[in-house]
């Protein structure tokens, strides 16, 4: 072997060298990588088309956790409608409810008496609603409902279904301290003469409110319908016109 043939030899088994030595670093790195475990929680979805599967993972979510059972049960009879304008209404309404208190079985008779602006063309609703309970403690509800009457020519009668968001606040330090600042999420079942059936549940997979958050929001509550009621040219109290 010539000594160019044998300089030859020796520059090539360098590079090859030099390379072996850059790749095992990224290589090293890949591989414990793959190693390392994932945090992440998923779910698999597997679809079949033919005699091929493929499957997708997709990131687990998490729902609305509602309590196992009702807070909150109401029987409302048909109230006094009067109409504001040609799709808004005032209705006020006494009914009967079962109540029972976060953290305890104990269920309480309440009477409730509320007031309520609902919008015919959304459908929808905002009402405020006051229950008792035997011993004279009070607490105050706001309502958010969004409504699908059976038939919507003959609305607020033919029934209906109704979802409500409720927000419950007190200023008791007694037997229903524990309602303050509940929120609940409620089916309302419309009957056909305008007696509705409302029950509702706890939502516990929320942050609880503080007090001067459910104030905020009870205090922008009554603005709403008094800026309802202000824009059709109607005051409205006590579902009076």
């Amino acid at each position: 072997m010539s000594m160019q043939e044998y300089t030859s030899v020796l520059l090539i088994a360098a590079i090859l060298f030099a390379g072996i030595l850059v790749a095992s670093p990224f290589s090293a790195v890949a591989q414990e990588e793959q190693q390392q475990p994932q945090n992440t929680t998923t779910t698999t979805i597997t679809a079949s088309a033919g005699n091929t599967t493929t499957s997708s993972a997709v990131p687990s979510l998490s729902g609305i956790k509602l309590s196992s059972q009702p807070i909150y049960q109401e029987s409302t009879p048909p109230g006094k409608v009067t109409p504001i304008n040609q799709t808004h209404i005032s209705a006020t309404h006494i009914g009967n409810g079962t109540l029972t208190l976060p953290n305890s079985n104990q269920t309480i008779n309440t009477i409730s008496n509320g007031t309520a602006i609902a919008s015919l063309a959304t459908p929808s609703a905002i009402a405020k609603t006051t229950i008792t309970a035997p011993n004279g403690e009070t607490a105050t509800i706001t309502i958010y409902e969004i409504i699908q009457f059976s038939n919507p020519t003959e609305a607020p009668l033919g029934g209906g279904k109704g979802i409500k968001i409720i927000i419950f606040h007190t200023n008791s330090t007694d037997m229903l301290a524990p309602l303050d600042g509940v929120i609940a999420a409620g089916i309302n079942d419309i009957q056909p003469n305008g007696e509705s059936e409302l029950t509702a549940w706890r939502w516990e997979s929320g942050i609880p409110l503080s007090t001067n958050m459910t104030t905020t929001s009870t205090v922008a509550a009554a603005t709403s319908e008094t800026t309802v009621a202000t824009t059709a040219g109607t005051t409205v109290e006590g579902g009076e016109q």
